[in-house]
């Protein structure tokens, strides 16, 4: 089971809370929850990799993103301004290897219930084994 660690400076921002529980769904491979936060016309860019278009494919890369769970995801701060939102911290992985991870994000409007476009720049911060 994966020991989850949230941001404790969401306060009452429904937006940054977004934000967080996107951080979490992406890093967990939860498609229920990032379907949920994202719109129908989601772009995902993961920079040196490839870019996603469309909820049906963030959702399928999820499938095959990580085979097994992490053991820990740890949110180290999660905010949002205006249209904008960024989440950071890190992962640790079944096999001991630790990431860095940031994900910014744009909200489909000011309101910010659905997310609209992602970019997701990860890290090697080393092994924890």
């Amino acid at each position: 089971m994966t020991k989850i660690v949230r941001s404790d400076g969401c306060g009452n921002s429904p937006k940054n809370l977004l934000v967080q529980s996107l951080a979490i769904a992406i890093e967990k491979c939860d498609r229920t929850v990032l379907s949920r936060c994202v719109a129908d016309d989601l772009s995902w860019a993961l920079p040196g990799r490839k870019t996603l278009e469309g909820r049906a494919a963030a959702l399928a890369h999820l499938r095959t993103y990580r085979p097994t769970p992490p053991l820990r995801i740890s949110v180290r701060r999660a905010f949002s301004h205006g249209r904008g939102g960024a989440a950071d911290g890190s992962v640790v992985l079944s096999s001991g290897m630790t990431l860095g991870f940031c994900h910014v994000v744009e909200f489909s409007s000011v309101k910010g219930d659905k997310i609209s476009s992602i970019c997701t720049y990860y890290s090697e911060l080393g092994d924890n084994t």
